[in-house]
């Protein structure tokens, strides 16, 4: 769907469903250099769960248009924005990676407007090498390359995926190539520049969900499992062999922790 914030065209997926009044909402929350395509195995099947679904393509990002943000609280604000678009009063937060920065934000200084927050193949920094910052600006092809090398498991590299006929390899390349310039780079400062987790992480006290992969090389579990443990109110589940891009990766899965905890939380 279309709309428009601070003057400039927004898109989000909502999972082919019109939205229904008295529904829960989802908000979805993608990562560095993605956009709303990191959930195509996740809003379909939440839209035909009774959920009102909202898979958001951040500024300069997928379909929206803007400038890049280049701040985790800068892109919080611009999600509120959006909820106030839309007139959303408050919201499930499901994100991966770079979103969990943004989830934290919101959790920290909207609370008010979030019900719940799934955090997937995230951590509380994130941890940005320059040299990738630079290469993302001159050579953004390698940049994707790299990433999206680095970002899929074993299994991923081995072109096995959910969806017949389709490589993950090959599809997030695509992904990376659909933003604006200017994005991965604003998205990598964003999460280099991020400092704001553990504070942010002690005083949320929404109902959260950690959703961590046992062989992530973009953000090690060993992060994850520090988020998690610094959350009040945290459920964890580790996905053995599986590497940072979680959702594509094993989407039933995923799929399948998200509603038990929708399920046994509300």
């Amino acid at each position: 769907m279309r709309f428009s914030v601070n003057g400039s065209q927004a898109f989000a997926s909502t999972g082919g469903r019109d939205h229904q009044s008295g529904q829960p909402w989802i908000i979805f929350i993608h990562g560095a250099g993605q956009n709303r395509l990191t959930w195509s195995q996740q809003v379909r099947a939440f839209a035909y769960d009774d959920f009102n679904v909202l898979a958001l393509d951040l500024p300069a990002h997928g379909k929206s248009r803007g400038e890049a943000l280049e701040g985790a609280d800068l892109m919080a604000a611009w999600v509120v924005q959006v909820m106030d678009e839309l007139e959303i009063d408050r919201a499930h937060l499901v994100n991966h990676s770079m979103g969990g920065l943004v989830s934290l934000e919101l959790g920290l200084i909207y609370p008010q407007r979030v019900k719940s927050i799934a955090f997937i193949a995230t951590a509380m920094t994130i941890a940005v090498n320059d040299a990738l910052i630079e290469m993302a600006k001159s050579e953004p092809g390698k940049a994707f390359e790299f990433m999206t090398s680095l970002g899929h498991g074993p299994f991923a590299h081995l072109h096995d995926n959910s969806v017949p006929g389709a490589s993950l390899i090959g599809s997030g390349l695509q992904v990376m190539a659909q933003n604006q310039p200017d994005a991965l780079p604003a998205d990598l400062a964003a999460c280099a520049n991020y400092r704001g987790g553990a504070n942010a992480a002690a005083n949320i006290s929404c109902p959260t969900l950690c959703l961590l992969a046992g062989q992530d090389q973009m953000v090690a579990l060993k992060f994850g499992l520090k988020l998690s443990e610094a959350l009040q109110d945290c459920e964890t589940h580790v996905f053995e062999g599986a590497g940072h891009m979680l959702p594509g990766e094993r989407p039933r899965e995923v799929n399948h922790q998200l509603r038990l905890f929708y399920l046994n939380r509300f």
